[in-house]
Parts: structure tokens; C-alpha cells; sequence
């Protein structure tokens, strides 16, 4: 075999590998919400990183001013700003003591819920709103033990927590200037 066949062979299996990778980063479903007489259609993404839906535009909130339907595209982005971001913005920890997360440390468990918008300067905003992912051991506790169903409404409607410390979270990425603003963690009662 000579060196061009190997380098050949060589390319092709790298090729091969990203194609297939990149096929498997998002597992992805949509789920169909209704808010009396307007439908909407929100795209749920999973990836080994994080969890969380993407809400269409068509979503009634009071999030911000026009909205737009985010892609899965500003999702990556918006990712890379908050992983790169979260620890110094969270330097303070707000209302993470006793046995409340710190959220720099655990943002893997945290669910996600992604409104896009546009800002008064016309800038794209990602309002995150995230919660703690009890889908483990204690949703397995509770679904077993107390018949408690699965809660997939969050994957249609807007989750809105009172206190709760750091397993309610909330921040805001400017995509246009790729920075993190307006970030507000739960209350302790």
C-alpha cells in the first residue's frame, strides 16, 4: 500500500466518522402546544451535553419584544457562550447554600427552555430558563412509588417556579454581541 492510498483510506474513514457524528449530536421531536384558539410547534433537542426546547415564536410569553423561533444552530451557540460564561457570572453564587446546586458545577442537570426575541436595538436575545433535571433517582422514586406521571409539560408550557433556590435559574445571551446579562436564580423559602 503506498502512502497516497493510505492517506486516502485515511480521509475517508475521518470523513465517515464526522459524518457519522454529526448525525447523532441532536436527538430532536417536535411537540405540539395549544393556547386557546393558536397552535404552536416547539422542537425538543437532547445531546450528551444538555436538554431542553426550543419554543416557537408563535408561544404566547412576556418574554421580550418581537420574537423569533431560535435554531438549533443559535442553540450551539448560545451553549458554547453559557458554558464559556456561567462560572464567572455566577461568581457571587446566589441562594446556592445548604442543598441548593451550584450551577456552574452541575449545568448538565439543567433542563433548558429557549425563547428567542429581539432587543430594542434590534439585537437576538435567548431567554434561558432552566430548572433541575429530576428525571433520575427521584423521579424514578417518585413515578414508582407515588404513581406520579412523567411531566413533559415543560416541553410545551413555560415552567414557572417560585423560590426553589439554584434549581431555578434564569439568564439571558445576546447572540448578536455573544455576552450573558440579566442572570436571576430563584429565591430560598
Amino acid at each position: 500500500m503506498t502512502m497516497n492510498n493510505r492517506t486516502e483510506i485515511l480521509i475517508i474513514l475521518i470523513c465517515g466518522i464526522l459524518s457519522l457524528n454529526s448525525c447523532s449530536v441532536y436527538k430532536t421531536k417536535t411537540y405540539i402546544g395549544t393556547t386557546e384558539n393558536m397552535s404552536y410547534q416547539n422542537t425538543y433537542i437532547k445531546t450528551k451535553n444538555f436538554e431542553g426546547v426550543i419554543f416557537s415564536k408563535d408561544y404566547f410569553t412576556f418574554i421580550g419584544g418581537e420574537r423569533f423561533t431560535p435554531t438549533t444552530d443559535d442553540i450551539d451557540l448560545v451553549e458554547i457562550i453559557l458554558q464559556k460564561g456561567i462560572k464567572e457570572i455566577n461568581v457571587n453564587r446566589p441562594n446556592q447554600i445548604d442543598n441548593c446546586p451550584i450551577i456552574h458545577k452541575n449545568l448538565k442537570k439543567y433542563k433548558r427552555q429557549y425563547f428567542g426575541y429581539f432587543d430594542t436595538n434590534g439585537d437576538r436575545i435567548i431567554f434561558i430558563n432552566c430548572f433541575w433535571d429530576r428525571e433520575g433517582f427521584y423521579g424514578f422514586i417518585d413515578r414508582v412509588f407515588y404513581n406520579e406521571p412523567v411531566d413533559n409539560k415543560w416541553k410545551t408550557e413555560e415552567k414557572m417556579v417560585l423560590d426553589g433556590c439554584s434549581y431555578y435559574w434564569s439568564i439571558k445571551v445576546n447572540l448578536t454581541t455573544k455576552t450573558l446579562f440579566d442572570f436571576s436564580v430563584n429565591g430560598i423559602a
